[in-house]
């Protein structure tokens, strides 16, 4: 059974997380010039804050399976959340400072994929 300390630890872990994704989101969006990369950095970075803002800061007593149900759903939804923002940084690492018609067919491709 998972103790009332080690969720908070595991809480306050993704929501640093999370702090630190949209800090590395909203820094690319501002790198890059490559339309449309900063309108799905943007993008991801809502997500993300919205993300954050419903995740619990502060640990709370479940009463019931459906509060810890609740919170289990929020966890993963941080996790899919940073995956998306794990996604962006590849694209930035795959653009590396290139224009649009220099980057290399799967980078494009990606990022036409993000985009629809």
């Amino acid at each position: 059974m998972t103790t009332k300390s080690q969720r908070q630890k595991r809480r306050n872990a993704t929501l640093l997380s999370l702090n630190a994704a949209i800090e590395a989101l909203n820094l690319m969006k501002g790198a890059t010039s490559i339309t449309p990369v900063p309108a799905v950095f943007g993008t991801v970075g809502a997500l993300l804050t919205m993300i954050r803002a419903r995740f619990p800061s502060s640990p709370a007593i479940h009463s019931s399976t459906s509060n810890l149900d609740s919170m289990a759903n929020k966890g993963e939804l941080a996790k899919i959340g940073l995956a998306c923002a794990d996604a962006c940084k590849a694209l930035d690492r795959g653009m590396h400072g290139r224009r649009s018609d220099e980057l290399s067919q799967p980078v494009g491709e990606a990022i036409e994929h993000l985009t629809m």
